[in-house]
């Protein structure tokens, strides 16, 4: 009978896939998804079932070694599974890292081996390492990891000694995948366990009142209290022993939920009733679900149309179909608004992943979604592999924001995806409806409707018809300055906020850029004061307090005298941030209240929701910030919205500026006007003529798509072309260029027809925390030409760029070339 054959996805650095056989043992339980130890010439490697019954190929029987251990047979489901072997396919990243990608928190790719004293004594006429090796162990008043071990013994032949001493039962080696610190929280409670009712238990304590007043409290409490409560409360551990020794009560173990929504404070939502057009798109989202259709649904609605109540409707039903939901959300920190609103609805069903919560929450989170005990999760990218049961719907609110791709520049072992796209994957894995939710949907999705490959759901109006705003743009070359400056704010703007000041309505305001001057600048050489690690200019930080701050790398300076140039005193601090629109306002308007909400204010957890918890319960007459402030708020006394430099972006070298432009400009003028009171938006801008500008001032999605979709396709930039971007990062600029030339010579030579390569040339952004970059586009019409070619060349580019100590990352479909 032959054995069965699985395929183990091993980590990086190996970050390979390698066949092994199941031994007999093991059969029934190790299947994809497993977490095994498997033998790597000398020594055990943590790995991942991640294929059945791979072909054999070239193996001969003898030659396919056989797994060592199982450490966890359910870790990741088959579902997530194969969602992970798409990410690497399609965006050309190790396995290994996907994977990871995918793990619960506090669990690692590589496992660390822990070894204690075995059940069987040594053998005598041991060698001297492996006699070392038990006399070490045996001292030792805890396991040792093979790592400790290794640093003291050293390397060589440990591993054989370890097997050695294993089989003999001499030792025992036990893989450990967790962190002690995300394990279960335990705490000891005492319950009443005497059947007979409280007040007669109580009576016939009479004569020792503390441990009659225990029962009571008990009682009182439901019939348990933890401990550590009751001690506090002065019921001591004496009078709890009495009471045990009784039979009254008993002290039992019980896990601590680490809840993060356990304290938060619910909406008062009312049960609202659909308008026409919400039970439309309802009727097709419901639908999807009961026919487990994953063809996207783009629910495209103006801002204020209802998009949310389309979402509770449509998880209330597949929740009625016992399957589960995931809302995936650009920032969970700007999210509570949305968290609440399902918190008040669904109850205890509501889960939240994110990164700003501990280990301790996200691990007992990870584990009730496992076990089924809650059915939604709302979080941002990394909910997407959340381990929910049946999904029944995923939706991705919001999904024109770049916050769903994941890129991260500096790491060793990149990993560059689209949570949005994957979404796409992982609802047609599943089985389950795929909801997209915007009102300044992407190109890429309105172009999908277009070719029939996306379903849209239209919300065209605000709820109880509730007009748009009227916006008027404002022509800041027209303004006069002031202190040899143009002043902050327009003679329209500085109105509007003083009549809302004085009818006490609220006020939005929008720069983004944070600190207080972008650009520290020479008056003489108009040289600026730039990172020394990054090469970009420092922000200026702080209205009185001045230090230079790069937002990059956080290196830090004080503010110089003079210029280190020319050595002229001329030194300016140039543009506005977020703390001299907020210093300008406290200068203009006496008493006025301003909230800012930007990077530097929100640094811990929690923040983003108490700034908007503080304006919402009215203390504040601004919320100020940076593009923070233009996602889904809602706001009902905000009737005045002002955008302070509508220029902020509008033409960085990026291909995708005009539509982040437009989106971010609509999407912040939607805060307005939400409530009974019609709204006003003022965008102040010194290019008044920009169509992205004048088409978000009519809030004219149609116009402006239409447009850019021509620029588009006379370039070839998505959606009618695809893009595979690549970086060499290295500490030598000249290795870089060297690595990065030659990769683009071993990438033309596989270049597929019709696929174009540009570059390679330095990054713009050429050196970022100390390391050099530079680039190449690859651009071709379709995703399998440019993955063929470039997975062609990919192995050889990457040892080319090891011999000059040059990481080379790969960015399939990256939302920006910069």
């Amino acid at each position: 009978m032959s054995r069965r054959l699985v395929e183990v996805a091993l980590p990086p650095p190996l970050a390979r896939q390698l066949t092994y056989a199941v031994p007999s043992e093991l059969t029934e339980t190790v299947g994809l998804g497993s977490v095994v130890l498997v033998p790597v010439q000398q020594r055990l490697v943590t790995g991942f079932v991640v294929a059945e019954d791979p072909p054999a190929g070239d193996l001969s029987e003898r030659a396919i070694r056989e797994i060592s251990q199982l450490i966890d047979g359910t870790l990741l489901s088959p579902e997530i599974v194969q969602l992970c072997h798409f990410l690497a396919e399609y965006y050309l990243a190790p396995l290994g890292s996907a994977l990871a990608a995918a793990l619960p928190p506090g669990v690692h790719i590589t496992s660390r081996r822990r070894v204690r004293r075995g059940t069987k004594p040594p053998v005598d006429g041991l060698d001297p390492l492996s006699q070392r090796l038990i006399d070490e162990v045996s001292a030792a008043a805890s396991p040792l990891t093979v790592t400790t071990l290794k640093r003291r013994l050293g390397g060589r032949g440990l591993e054989a000694a370890l097997r050695r001493l294993s089989q003999a039962g001499a030792i025992d080696v036990q893989p450990d995948l967790q962190d002690a610190s995300v394990s279960q929280r335990m705490r000891q409670t005492v319950q009443l366990i005497d059947p007979r009712p409280a007040e007669e238990v109580a009576a016939e304590l009479s004569r020792a009142p503390r441990q009659a007043a225990c029962v009571t409290a008990l009682a009182a409490a439901g019939g348990r209290l933890p401990k550590q409560q009751l001690v506090e409360d002065g019921y001591g551990y004496a009078i709890l022993q009495a009471l045990q020794r009784r039979g009254i009560v008993d002290t039992v173990d019980e896990q601590v939920i680490r809840d993060p929504l356990a304290n938060l404070t619910n909406l008062d939502a009312p049960d609202l009733v659909p308008t026409q057009d919400q039970q439309a798109a309802l009727d097709t989202v419901s639908a999807a679900v009961e026919k487990s259709d994953s063809t996207p649904i783009l629910l495209r609605g103006v801002t204020g149309s209802g998009k949310t109540l389309v979402y509770l409707r449509a998880i209330e039903h597949a929740l009625s179909l016992n399957r589960s939901a995931i809302v995936l959300v650009p920032e969970i920190a700007l999210a509570w608004q949305m968290v609440r609103r399902f918190r008040t609805h669904f109850g205890e069903q509501v889960a939240v992943l994110h990164s700003q919560l501990s280990l301790g929450e996200r691990f007992d989170t990870w584990q009730r979604l496992r076990r089924g005990e809650q059915r939604i999760v709302i979080g941002a990218r990394s909910a997407l592999f959340a381990p929910v049961r049946d999904l029944g719907i995923l939706v991705v609110d919001e999904e024109h924001d770049g916050s769903y791709f994941q890129d991260d520049l500096d790491s060793k072992q990149p990993l560059a995806y689209s949570a949005r796209d994957l979404a796409v994957v992982r609802s047609r894995l599943a089985g389950a409806a795929v909801v997209l939710g915007s009102a300044t949907p992407s190109l890429e999705s309105f172009w999908n409707v277009r070719r029939d490959k996306y379903r849209l759901a239209a919300l065209p109006s605000r709820v109880d018809n509730r007009p748009l705003p009227t916006v008027e743009v404002v022509d800041m070359r027209q303004e006069p300055f002031q202190r040899r400056e143009r002043v902050l704010f327009s003679k329209t703007l500085r109105l509007k906020i003083h009549k809302r000041l004085e009818r006490g309505e609220q006020i939005v305001l929008l720069q983004n850029r944070r600190g207080f001057a972008p650009v520290v600048q020479c008056g003489d050489c108009g040289e600026s004061v730039e990172c020394p690690r990054c090469g970009v200019s420092l922000t200026c930080h702080g209205a009185q307090i001045q230090d230079l701050r790069c937002h990059y790398c956080d290196h830090r300076q004080p503010v110089p005298d003079r210029c280190a140039h020319c050595q002229s005193m001329e030194v300016k601090l140039q543009g506005v941030g977020t703390q001299k629109v907020e210093t300008a306002l406290e200068e203009q308007f006496p008493d006025i209240r301003v909230i800012r909400m930007d990077v530097d204010t929100t640094g811990w957890k929690g923040a983003h929701d108490e700034l908007v918890e503080r304006f919402r319960r009215r203390e504040a007459d601004v919320l100020l910030g940076t593009q923070m402030v233009a996602k889904g708020l809602d706001f009902p006394d905000v009737t005045l919205v002002g955008v302070i430099s509508a220029d902020t972006g509008l033409h960085m070298p990026d291909f995708r500026a005009a539509e982040r432009s437009f989106q971010l400009l609509t999407q912040v003028a939607g805060r307005s006007g939400r409530g009974d009171q019609p709204g006003e938006v003022v965008i102040q801008t010194r290019l008044p003529d920009e169509a992205v500008l004048q088409a978000a001032a009519r809030q004219d999605f149609d116009a402006f798509v239409e447009n850019e979709l021509v620029e588009r396709r006379a370039a070839g930039f998505p959606p009618f072309g695809r893009l595979v971007v690549f970086r060499w990062r290295g500490d030598q600029i000249a290795a870089v260029e060297r690595a990065a030339h030659e990769g683009v010579i071993r990438l033309r030579q596989t270049c597929k027809p019709g696929v174009q390569l540009l570059g390679p040339a330095p990054a713009p952004l050429a050196r970022l925390r100390g390391r050099h970059r530079w680039q190449a586009l690859l651009m071709g019409p379709s995703a399998q030409a440019l993955r063929q070619t470039t997975s062609t060349a990919l192995t050889s580019m990457r040892q080319a760029s090891s011999r000059f100590d040059v990481d080379l990352a790969v960015v399939v479909d990256p939302q920006t070339t910069m």
